[in-house]
């Protein structure tokens, strides 16, 4: 899928010459996917330069993470601990291991990764246990570790906050991740695969444009998801209608709204997606108790039409990363049937 992709790193790897009186420099730029220029004529671009070194000299890696802040790798890490279950997937995707990783409700870890030490729930990691680990870098989630950073600062570990939200992400940081750990061929190809499948489903796509709503089913609470996560954006490409986004809010930049069935059947959606967070036992009985034990739930399009699918964790709550391609199949067997075949995988259509 040709494309100018517009990356939310900015990345430089720096070679600092071994010998005296010998340097090569690279210099970046923000605001682009990396990439890579051995021609030390290259023109200055939004993109990562790099010089080839000298056998004599030594690699450092210099990025920018999604806080702002710059991270600076001094040689290529050895022992990883990603706490983020999206990152570890891409991780592995491409090749790589890590020494640690969290854990996440309805996430699997990728094949490989099973036996890798866990060191707590993502919302919920044990610092203590990550520096057991001796990590040489750590990867963790912006929202919900950044408050590690003082202390795994001061013992000289060096943590980079990278989370995964569209489908332009996938592309960044699976390339910084290839840099970061020797892949970048393989990312490469990975990317290129990926984006040769996405075009093979956009190709299958109807005209027709019908309209959803998700809502977010937790133990205590049900949400309706206005903006900001990896379903909604799938469910746009595969040409539906986020109804949420036109529900009136206070505050323009919230991305969820408090669950209400008298909003749902005003907009009366053709599709009702739900994304259980954590137990699924748990987000089933709510679902029963919030929204099915109500008389006017019913009265419902999507319900009447057998229409309100819960939808898998791995594929819509978190970032698929390099199987973006299959969410949107996944999706599109419920959408469009006659286009992409029937349901063959674990959905449950209510």
């Amino acid at each position: 899928m040709k494309k100018k992709r517009i990356a939310v790193l900015s990345i430089s790897l720096v070679i600092g010459a071994a010998l005296a009186g010998c340097a090569a420099q690279s210099d970046a730029t923000q605001g682009a996917s990396p990439n890579t220029a051995t021609d030390s004529s290259a023109k200055a671009s939004p993109s990562a330069a790099v010089q080839s070194p000298s056998p004599q000299a030594a690699a450092k890696l210099t990025l920018v993470d999604d806080l702002k802040r710059t991270v600076v790798l001094e040689k290529k890490p050895e022992r990883i601990v990603v706490l983020s279950p999206e990152m570890l997937e891409l991780m592995y995707a491409i090749g790589g291991t890590a020494a640690g990783r969290a854990e996440a409700d309805g996430i699997t870890p990728p094949k490989g990764a099973e036996g890798v030490p866990a060191v707590g729930q993502m919302r919920q990691v044990s610092l203590e246990q990550v520096l057991a680990l001796k990590p040489d870098l750590v990867i963790g989630q912006p929202v919900f570790h950044k408050d590690f950073e003082q202390t795994l600062t001061a013992s000289g570990i060096p943590v980079a906050f990278l989370k995964l939200g569209s489908l332009e992400d996938v592309h960044a940081k699976t390339e910084l991740l290839g840099q970061i750990i020797g892949k970048e061929a393989e990312a490469k190809k990975a990317l290129a695969e990926l984006d040769s499948r996405v075009e093979q489903v956009l190709k299958k796509l109807p005209a027709e444009k019908p309209t959803f709503v998700n809502l977010n089913v937790t133990p205590g609470v049900v949400s309706i998801q206005r903006t900001d996560m990896a379903g909604l954006e799938i469910a746009q490409k595969m040409n539906l209608v986020n109804v949420a986004e036109s529900l009136p809010t206070d505050k323009p930049d919230a991305s969820t709204l408090p669950y209400s069935l008298e909003k749902l059947i005003e907009k009366n959606p053709d599709y009702i997606f739900l994304i259980i967070h954590g137990s699924k036992e748990a987000g089933e009985k709510k679902i029963k108790t919030e929204m099915e034990s109500n008389p006017a739930w019913s009265s419902l399009k999507a319900v009447k039409e057998k229409k309100v699918i819960v939808m898998p964790s791995d594929l819509f709550l978190t970032n698929p990363g390099l199987k973006y391609d299959e969410s949107m199949t996944y999706l599109g067997q419920y959408v469009y049937p006659a286009s992409f075949g029937e349901p063959q995988a674990a959905g449950k259509a209510q």
